[in-house]
């Protein structure tokens, strides 16, 4: 899968992640950017930061690029997820779908689901 094919400030955020760069990672998303992950939402950077170090990088979670298409205004990207976090009842392995609403070239939203066609990811 080519991330170049990603806007900017996802192939940032996919480096960020994986690097890890926690700054950069925070960097992009908006002022006022929503995160929506395992039911929770985080309004704001200053919480985004918070829910990155707890939910990302405490974890020491990679993503790897599987899939991405356009949909409506957002762009679906599915990661193959791993990390050092409770695997208990997760699929195996673990296919997450990002959804990003990108605004003047940082993230407003993103939100994070168990991938539905994960089973069909690993066979592209």
């Amino acid at each position: 899968m080519e991330p170049s094919l990603l806007p900017q400030v996802i192939q940032d955020f996919i480096a960020a992640a994986n690097k890890p760069d926690r700054e950069a990672y925070v960097d992009c998303f908006s002022e006022d950017a929503l995160v929506h992950d395992e039911g929770k939402e985080w309004a704001g950077k200053a919480a985004i930061k918070k829910w990155s170090e707890e939910h990302h990088f405490g974890a020491n979670i990679t993503l790897e690029l599987k899939q991405h298409k356009q949909h409506e205004e957002e762009i679906v990207v599915v990661f193959k997820v791993d990390g050092d976090f409770d695997k208990t009842g997760l699929p195996d392995p673990l296919y997450l779908d990002f959804y990003f609403q990108i605004r003047n070239l940082k993230i407003k939203r993103l939100t994070i689901r168990l991938s539905k066609g994960s089973e069909q990811v690993e066979e592209r």
